[in-house]
């Protein structure tokens, strides 16, 4: 059974004649009728009753109408939906409220969904990933917490790990060490990258706790960041891992993790349930194994 017979049916039922269906569908009659009699052996059923110049549905020819117009119009439905959704995939817009993952996240997409075109925009903190969503300014937004209202209409997806690291030269008295605890260290001299966003502003009460036992400078900037770490190569860094991961910078530096409880976070993608659909190539990647740019944590011997 084909698509065209069932065309060719209500076309001929709706129109009780012949020859008006082929000038309608623009077909010949002899075309019409090979049609419908493949169609009435397929279902081993006559269908019409045929008499003079006209030819009237029968009991069984008026069931299958119904199922043959129901099949047509769920067609129709479908390529309408399809067309649509199609338009729909040709674009997302990505907010981030961190630059670690965007630097990251952000060329990924644009290289992988080829098809389609990912915009993105910067929010300054985690409160503005509700409203940036409700008020469709992003289809979604990888951040460090979920919108507090309304969360029954979100959906969310832990997309990346988050934490810190220390990188001390090679004769640094820690350099053997596997890991470290700054909470358990006194007097080290550390100069932390810190380049803003939702990560930045949670760290905030951590240094102040710790600059009571060590000195802490903040660098807001990766260039002066880069230039302390050439004029003090005994001076131990602190770093994100995702911004580790963007730079690839070596300085000769031994790296170590950061390992004090609170530290470590996770990135979460967010979005409206009702926006999965134009998301599909972004929730692929993070649903499946796919996900390999940012939840897998690499070993650096050294930096």
């Amino acid at each position: 059974m084909e698509l065209t017979e069932l065309v060719y049916f209500t076309t001929i039922a709706q129109m009780g004649n012949m020859s008006r269906a082929a000038k309608k569908l623009q077909v010949s009659q002899p075309a019409l009728s090979v049609a419908i009699r493949k169609l009435e052996r397929d279902l081993n059923m006559q269908l019409f009753v045929r008499a003079n110049n006209s030819i009237i549905l029968n009991a069984a020819g008026k069931k299958a109408v119904v199922f043959a117009e129901n099949i047509l119009s769920q067609v129709s439905e479908m390529r309408h939906f399809f067309r649509t959704y199609g338009e729909r995939n040709t674009a997302a817009s990505l907010a981030f409220t961190d630059p670690g993952p965007y630097r990251l996240v952000l060329p990924f997409f644009q290289q992988k969904c080829t098809q389609t075109k990912i915009s993105s925009l910067l929010l300054h903190a985690d409160n503005e990933v509700g409203p940036a969503l409700e008020e469709k300014k992003a289809d979604a937004v990888i951040c460090l917490s979920l919108p507090r209202k309304n969360k029954k209409d979100f959906e969310s997806i832990s997309v990346a790990k988050e934490g810190l690291y220390l990188a001390v030269p090679k004769n640094h008295p820690l350099a053997k060490r596997k890991y470290i605890r700054l909470d358990k260290e006194k007097n080290l001299d550390l100069a932390v990258l810190s380049e803003g966003g939702a990560y930045a502003q949670y760290l905030v009460p951590f240094w102040e706790k710790f600059s009571k036992r060590h000195k802490i400078t903040i660098y807001n900037d990766y260039e002066s960041f880069k230039q302390a770490a050439q004029q003090n190569p005994q001076q131990a860094l602190v770093l994100s891992r995702l911004a580790r991961r963007y730079y690839q910078e070596d300085y000769g530096r031994i790296l170590m993790p950061i390992n004090d409880k609170g530290l470590s976070v996770l990135y979460y993608l967010v979005y409206l349930k009702k926006n999965a659909e134009c998301l599909y190539p972004i929730l692929h990647w993070a649903k499946t194994r796919e996900n390999k740019l940012l939840n897998v944590v690499r070993p650096y011997a050294n930096m």
